[in-house]
């Protein structure tokens, strides 16, 4: 649970609860351990045919038999004092709550209970920023080892883990963690879920990228250099929906030419060609209130994807509508005042 509540927390623990939820795991949300302490971010409740089948091939695949899963954000940091309280919650899984029985009662029927549980419990903490003071400079102390790429382990009676997706290798069982990466594995992380129709593991990038830092996810969408593959049908919605609530994206747009182009699909094209005119249109009207008809028609008119780019640019740094070169004749010009 962060320090600092971003839409970060509520987006990335709705998906994980679905996630979970459609290999039939039992999982809840916002589990509370100790009545003055926060919440578990995900409690994950698995038996041994999840463990043996449904979790074998996923980065999921050390959980036992109950499972605190803790999610920190781009803002929110693995300190050392959050480590403490979330190994403290996790540790408390194992205590049952009692009513209506005595204080000694309650006393050695929870010790029993827990004891016989530590050992089926594990904490995984997902830190989307590393944590170096507790892997490198704290190491010795907290003793995590490095099991692979990007997954930390420490061999203790409860099962502590840290997890950094940004390490993560590109492998289908990391993919349900890579949507928290960030950086060149985000960007080889999109490439491949536009080119094999990866939806759902696009649809968090582009719903936690929005809610965290947007020019993170659209950059690194309209920035893969090697995006030469055909775009499925299935992702257009997905891309469509990312633009809409990211119109300024379009304005890198050139960088999906390629794969616009051998996609073969001119009512897409048609499609995007009109979004296009309606956000440099709409960002020309935010500077320039007073802008002509004939202006609009012009733009309407031109079909040139650069073009339009080039005048999206334009837009962006001009001072006065003088400044933009809209490629208009001084005979059009005067007809359309």
């Amino acid at each position: 649970m962060t320090s600092k509540h971003e839409p970060f927390d509520d987006t990335a623990k709705a998906f994980y609860h679905r996630w979970f939820k459609n290999w039939g795991i039992a999982v809840e949300t916002e589990r509370e351990v100790f009545s003055r302490s926060r919440k578990i971010d995900l409690v994950v409740t698995c038996t041994d045919t999840d463990r043996s089948s449904k979790l074998q091939n996923t980065v999921f695949v050390h959980f036992r038999q109950l499972n605190a899963l803790e999610l920190k954000g781009i803002h929110d940091p693995l300190t050392v004092d959050e480590y403490n309280l979330i190994v403290m919650r996790a540790d408390g899984l194992g205590v049952p709550k009692y009513k209506n029985k005595s204080a000694s009662t309650h006393q050695e029927d929870a010790k029993t209970r827990k004891s016989q549980l530590l050992n089926e419990i594990t904490v995984t903490i997902v830190c989307v920023t590393r944590p170096n003071k507790i892997l490198n400079e704290l190491e010795k102390a907290y003793r995590f080892v490095k099991k692979e790429a990007g997954i930390y382990h420490c061999d203790d009676v409860l099962g502590k883990w840290i997890i950094h997706p940004s390490e993560l290798d590109l492998v289908p069982k990391n993919y349900p963690l890579l949507p928290l990466a960030r950086g060149d594995k985000l960007e080889q992380f999109i490439s491949l879920c536009v080119r094999e129709g990866l939806n759902d593991y696009l649809q968090l990038i582009i719903d936690v990228g929005l809610a965290t830092d947007p020019e993170l996810i659209w950059h690194k969408i309209l920035e893969v250099k090697q995006m030469k593959y055909q775009i499925r049908e299935e992702t257009w919605p997905v891309i469509d929906q990312f633009f809409r609530e990211m119109p300024e994206a379009i304005g890198k747009l050139p960088t999906f030419q390629e794969a616009l182009a051998s996609t073969q699909k001119q009512g897409i094209q048609q499609g995007l060609q009109q979004g296009v005119h309606h956000v440099v249109i709409r960002q020309l009207r935010r500077k320039f209130p007073q802008i002509t008809t004939g202006l609009v028609q012009h733009i309407e008119a031109t079909s040139d994807m650069e073009q339009l780019d080039n005048w999206l640019d334009q837009i962006m740094s001009a001072n006065e509508l003088a400044e933009i070169d809209f490629n208009i004749s001084p005979q059009n010009q005067d007809s359309q005042k």
